[in-house]
């Protein structure tokens, strides 16, 4: 998992692929015509009992705040049970269990991106009780082989 401001993905693209490419299409806010998907995604944040863990083999999760905030739990795979595959042949699958292992915060103008065998649950509340609307890019960019779960 990397961390950090969308100012500063460009210095990562030796290991976040088109790194540079997304810096500036940040800044214009321009998604059409990449070749990878990007998700404009829109939701309320959750409280904890009511987010679920998944996990991905071949793909990294890109995720980019635009506005509102929440919290990403990441937790070892070892900790967790397998759950069922990820909906419409999604690369990877869901996870059964809890127990929060690391907390990141995603916000406007910061990323976060996931790798395989990282798994992860999204849609944190920032305050406990307190729902908030997140708005964000969830871009799914093709995962160096290194990176992949064989």
């Amino acid at each position: 998992m990397i961390t950090d401001s969308m100012e500063r993905i460009g210095l990562y693209e030796g290991i976040i692929p088109y790194a540079k490419e997304l810096e500036a299409r940040y800044r214009s806010g321009d998604t059409d015509g990449l070749p990878f998907e990007v998700r404009h995604k829109q939701y309320e944040t959750k409280p904890e009992e009511k987010r679920q863990y998944e996990v991905h083999f071949h793909t990294i999760d890109l995720m980019v705040g635009l506005d509102g905030a929440e919290t990403i739990d990441l937790a070892p795979m070892s900790a967790l049970q397998p759950g069922v595959p990820l909906p419409n042949g999604g690369d990877g699958m869901k996870l059964v269990g809890g127990g929060r292992a690391d907390t990141v915060r995603l916000e406007k103008g910061r990323f976060v991106a996931i790798y395989p065998g990282e798994a992860h649950r999204v849609g944190g509340q920032i305050v406990p009780g307190k729902a908030e609307t997140l708005t964000k890019w969830v871009v799914k960019l093709p995962c160096p082989e290194a990176f992949c779960l064989k």
